[in-house]
């Protein structure tokens, strides 16, 4: 397949999966997989770096954020509080903050927030849309880097009082490659911030039309993403499924820690693959898939 890879697990390995869909939002080719031995959702086959970079800095824009080229400007409105409640929730002081660095910032909602919280801070961002890196350059953050695969992190170790990873994670080729990234960014009294879809609460929303994305590499529950932590030795200072700013939303908030065997347990698959299943039963109906051909021309 053109453009397409496969791979194996990211957390346990394994190649034993279960084929959940082919298509999700937009019509895009969506191969959402659960693996059997660990429970963690992803796309296999997916597309190559390349084809995922080519969609990042020249498509990603006009699917989901198309306001980047109209006139009316970015709206500035308090969308990302409760990212900042949840972190004052946990005891963050802005007296603590130096260096804040957000890892996939878009167009900078969330730190033109906490530039107004914490003014004093040095903000840095990672970042592959060209039209969002210039937004926040005339922000005053610093880019990093366009690509979080890249190796930044080796000329940034320990430099971070606070890392920003708000619905990111489940865009990445390697979540535990990744947050070992983050690990060795953090100051050792340094936190990160951690959100991603809960895959066990997605409410009413449609997983073939909205849930399931071809930029949605992973899909993770609270099992996964603590497998995740874990392999890549983090800390879990606190984790919710949701809460009164946003039931669908896991969210975790981290710290340095140390690499820890996991235990595998196959209810955590088949906990994730009765909720998809009972999801999915309703929208593969006639009715369902004749709405979707007339809108993507597929099935």
């Amino acid at each position: 397949m053109k453009d397409f890879e496969f791979v194996s697990c990211a957390v346990c390995g394994s190649d034993d999966t279960d084929k959940i869909c082919d298509r999700g939002q937009f019509g895009l080719p969506t191969h959402v997989v659960l693996c059997k031995t660990c429970g963690l959702g992803y796309l296999n086959p997916r597309w190559t770096k390349d084809r995922y970079i080519h969609f990042y800095t020249e498509e990603y824009d006009k699917y989901y954020r198309p306001e980047v080229y109209t006139n009316k400007g970015i709206s500035r409105v308090n969308y990302y509080l409760p990212l900042y409640k949840r972190l004052q929730h946990h005891g963050l002081s802005p007296n603590d903050v130096t260096s804040v660095l957000d890892i996939g910032s878009g167009d900078g909602n969330n730190l033109n927030y906490l530039i107004q919280q914490i003014p004093k801070a040095t903000y840095y961002a990672i970042e592959p849309s060209a039209q969002c890196r210039e937004t926040l350059s005339g922000m005053g953050v610093n880019i990093l880097g366009t690509d979080v695969d890249i190796n930044f992190h080796k000329d940034f170790e320990s430099a971070f009082d606070l890392v920003i990873m708000r619905h990111v994670l489940e865009h990445f080729a390697d979540p535990v490659d990744a947050m070992c990234k983050v690990r060795h960014i953090l100051k050792d009294d340094g936190i990160a911030y951690v959100a991603v879809p809960n895959n066990l609460k997605f409410g009413n929303s449609k997983l073939l039309d909205n849930w399931f994305r071809v930029v949605h590499t992973y899909y993770f529950n609270v099992h996964s993403l603590q497998h995740v932590f874990a392999k890549a030795g983090i800390e879990v200072l606190d984790i919710q499924e949701g809460d009164q700013h946003n039931q669908r939303e896991l969210f975790a908030i981290i710290r340095k820690g140390k690499t820890s065997d996991v235990t595998y347990t196959p209810n955590h698959y088949t906990q994730q693959k009765a909720l998809f299943d009972k999801k999915l039963k309703g929208e593969r109906g006639l009715l369902q898939k004749l709405k979707r051909w007339v809108k993507y021309r597929v099935l």
